[in-house]
């Protein structure tokens, strides 16, 4: 409309200065003026906008694939009204379930406006809502703008709801086992198996005496059963880079997530007392200490929820992802990888903290961790569970399985095999054979360099579950 009357405007200029037309000048100039005041009141409005956005997440832990409800309050403190369509902007990988985020209206000097809407998160991690993006228009109805007011919002969503009902599910059906708990006795928690029969001695309880054997054997039998003791145990998620590429059919980092929130609680269900902590190539992110509590689990869980998200790969990086690994700095030699495009910046400068003689800063997260672990719990034997791909981190986990060695604790490294994850993109020709040969020799080699620390060692996939790794430590496979 603005434009229509500007150009109402210079036709009629036209026209007076054409014919002489006294009158078409007086139009001409009673259009023009117009135009400028309204143009420079709603320059003036634009400028002087003050609305107070107050946004809240209903839902106390959104779930990816699950709706949040979000609540929106903008309070008009300008004594001008607003006018125009308002829009509370979605988050990247988020669609709008129910409800509306936006509404046309006219704001009142002191007036709120109220949006409620559910959208679906499509993915785990945090989701960042940029603020209320404005449509504007003046009050004559002659221009109209996009304005947007920030007003950032992080709405941290929590891995599939599905995923932890499965681990609570779980714990119900899997339990674990460790035979040779340590030095010290561990605490008895509870008679767990039969283990046989033996003669009655009086004292024993008479709820263990096996009566169907006494008119058999004409004396009494008593049922004896093992017992097992707790080990704390500690699960180290490794978030490095590597672990966080999106260049697969699942991602390393949610898999990871799934599984620590699973064997967790089996171990917590089998009276183990469980904890967890993430950390990066530098330092630990968060962690909750080993613990037995009620709401253990759900102090796991909330640790879990801040795990970071994957990050996207570049295309051609897709098609050749990283191979890249810091060399080794134990006496073992473990072979020099070849690096790709994707990350090569970021591992070439790990290679240089590696070749400088700074391997403690290298590995100062999973080793101050476990270190600051073994700190606390002094002369007690502990499990170090680390899931990791063995990339970016190698270096750190073959240092920790040197720390266990020496202080007499024990480590499981799940190994999330990187080839496995990998999307089945490119037919196997020989080059593409020859590198997955290089690179289940390398998996081989590392895997003897941790059993010769004494760790344990299980190289999964994408569809190895936690009931499976479960049976497997139970059947000693590891």
């Amino acid at each position: 409309m603005g434009t229509a009357l500007l150009s109402i405007s210079i036709v009629s200029a036209f026209v007076s200065v054409l014919f002489s037309n006294v009158s078409f000048a007086i139009l001409s100039v009673s259009f023009a003026t117009s135009y400028i005041y309204a143009y420079r009141r709603f320059v003036s409005e634009l400028e002087r906008i003050s609305l107070k956005i107050e946004r809240k997440v209903l839902d106390e832990m959104p779930f990816a694939a699950e709706p949040m409800s979000i609540s929106v309050e903008v309070l008009n403190t300008d004594p001008m009204a607003v006018r125009g369509t308002f829009e509370d902007v979605l988050p990247e990988d988020c669609k709008l379930y129910a409800g509306s985020n936006k509404t046309d209206i006219t704001l009142p000097p002191r007036s709120v406006l109220r949006l409620s809407y559910s959208m679906i998160p499509e993915r785990r991690g945090p989701h960042v809502i940029p603020g209320m993006r404005i449509d504007r228009t003046d009050a004559f109805g002659l221009f109209d703008e996009e304005q947007m007011v920030e007003h950032r919002s992080i709405v941290n969503v929590h891995t599939e709801k599905g995923s932890i009902d499965a681990a609570r599910k779980i714990a119900g059906k899997e339990h674990l086992e460790f035979s040779g708990i340590g030095r010290n006795p561990a605490v008895v928690l509870r008679e767990l198996e039969f283990d046989g029969i033996r003669d009655y001695i009086p004292g024993d309880r008479a709820r263990d005496i096996h009566w169907k054997l006494l008119p058999k054997l004409d004396k009494l039998m008593t049922k004896t059963y093992r017992k097992e003791g707790s080990v704390r145990t500690m699960v180290f998620i490794d978030c490095g880079r590597s672990m966080r590429l999106e260049a697969y059919k699942v991602a390393k980092i949610d898999h990871a997530l799934n599984l620590s929130m699973q064997l967790s609680n089996v171990l917590l269900s089998s009276f183990h007392p469980a904890g967890v902590a993430t950390f990066d190539e530098m330092h630990v992110i968060d962690k909750v200490s080993p613990g037995l509590g009620k709401h253990q689990f759900d102090k796991i869980v909330k640790v879990l929820r801040n795990v970071p998200s994957s990050v996207k790969q570049q295309e051609s990086a897709s098609q050749e992802p990283s191979r890249a690994k810091p060399a080794s700095s134990l006496p073992l030699k473990i072979g020099k990888p070849a690096a790709g495009d994707d990350g090569k910046g970021f591992l070439s400068a790990l290679d240089k903290l590696s070749a400088s003689g700074s391997r403690r800063r290298l590995g100062i997260g999973l080793e101050g961790g476990i270190k600051e672990v073994l700190a606390s719990r002094k002369g007690q034997q502990q499990l170090f569970l680390v899931i990791s791909d063995l990339m970016s981190s190698r270096d750190a986990v073959l240092a920790g399985a040197k720390i266990c060695q020496s202080t007499g604790n024990r480590m499981l490294v799940i190994h999330t095999y990187d080839d496995w994850y990998k999307n089945p993109g490119t037919d196997l020709d020989l080059p593409n054979a020859e590198r997955l040969y290089e690179d289940l020799s390398e998996s081989i080699k590392v895997e003897a360099a941790l059993r010769g620390l004494g760790a344990s060692y299980i190289r999964i996939g994408p569809a190895d579950t936690a009931p499976r790794i479960v049976r497997a430590i139970r059947r000693g496979k590891t």
